[in-house]
């Protein structure tokens, strides 16, 4: 359209603004409403002194109103509220992807109704539309004169190129986003990957019933705890527990209630340990504690403590239940194997002399 050929109808006009499709690709670019950026006024202000005009502007129609992404040479309020409503000459670049040329709007009678004829003096206007790459029409890149002039192909030149520039800079911008989108959902994913790590690991290293240590991470900490002690010749001591006639238990009031008492009996250990220390599940009945940093008199008060709280608990599903405790302090030179040998041998003279007991290893 330029400035000798007919205006289109208002029924046309606002039928390509309202579209549905194209509404959403002007909304999807993600700038409605956003401050202005040095990189899209760096493009207005090259057109206004490459054309030699009073302003120049980058404008996305909306539903409702023409908002300026970038605007050079306006003054108030428009610099400000960088929007328009009403009939603009931004809606009439909507209905062809060709550059819109008016040499003087008030040539034709249905532009000069325009109401940036009269609010802001327009008499010449060149708009080329900002396409994207599936034919939607965002807006134009516009520029402006208050004497009527006559657009060279130089000028429609120019403003092509800045229009692409400024496709290509709305293209970046969404791809960033969509770049930031992706990478915010990634680190997402990781985060859950990280966390199903995390419960692979505890449940890998768990026993399942009560939530105590199973034996493979007890025997891992064993031996962790035998190569620090060889680095630092600090204390070891190992408690090897079993609960007293288990199987009675499990025979009179049946295997349900019997994993019950398991796990008061794991939530009574579990408590008389301290933070550094490793209680673990390590068979049927039979529980074990690492005492870190632990002497051998420690270690036997430690395991009495558990005994004796044992024996009165008022939290048993059941009452009159025990344990024996077999107790081992790593000797010097002594292996992590060894020390679990001799704590069991502790525990068997324990079972042996009556259980209900604490019985220390030689040493």
């Amino acid at each position: 359209m330029s400035t000798s050929d007919p205006v289109p109808p208002d029924d046309a006009v606002d039928a390509a603004r309202l579209d549905p499709a194209r509404l959403q690709a002007v909304r999807d670019t993600g700038l409605l409403d956003t401050p202005p950026e040095e990189s899209f006024d760096r493009l207005t202000r090259l057109a206004t002194m490459l054309l030699e005009v009073p302003a120049t502007f980058v404008s996305l129609v909306d539903a409702e109103r023409d908002f300026y992404k970038s605007a050079v040479g306006f003054g108030e309020p428009l610099a400000s509220e960088r929007e328009l409503k009403g009939r603009t000459f931004c809606h009439f670049a909507l209905l062809s992807p060709r550059p819109l040329l008016l040499d003087d709007v008030r040539a034709l009678p249905g532009l000069a109704a325009v109401p940036t004829v009269r609010t802001l003096g327009v008499r010449a206007y060149a708009g080329v539309p900002l396409v994207t790459p599936d034919g939607q029409i965002l807006g134009s890149f516009c520029a402006v004169d208050m004497q009527p002039r006559q657009w060279t192909e130089r000028d429609v030149a120019v403003l092509t190129e800045l229009a692409h520039a400024t496709l290509r800079e709305i293209t970046l911008r969404q791809a960033l986003v969509r770049l930031a989108e992706a990478n915010r959902l990634l680190a997402e994913e990781m985060h859950k990957v990280g966390v199903l790590n995390e419960r692979l690991s505890e449940l890998a290293h768990t026993d399942a019933l009560t939530g105590l240590y199973n034996r493979r991470a007890y025997d891992q900490e064993l031996a962790r705890e035998w190569r620090r002690v060889q680095r630092n010749g600090a204390a070891l001591s190992v408690l090897l527990i079993d609960a007293d006639h288990f199987k009675s238990i499990n025979d009179q009031h049946g295997h349900a209630v019997g994993d019950r008492v398991l796990q008061a009996l794991a939530a009574l250990i579990q408590r008389s340990a301290r933070e550094i220390d490793v209680a673990a599940r390590i068979g049927g009945e039979e529980f074990a504690v690492l005492l870190s940093d632990t002497g051998a008199t420690s270690a036997l008060n430690v395991a009495e403590r558990i005994r004796s709280q044992i024996a009165q608990s008022d939290t048993m599903p059941v009452t009159g239940v025990t344990v024996s405790i077999g107790v081992a302090t790593l000797a010097a030179e002594e292996s992590a194997a060894s020390l679990q040998h001799r704590a069991d041998q502790a525990l068997y003279m324990a079972k042996s002399q009556g259980r209900n007991r604490v019985v220390s290893a030689p040493g």
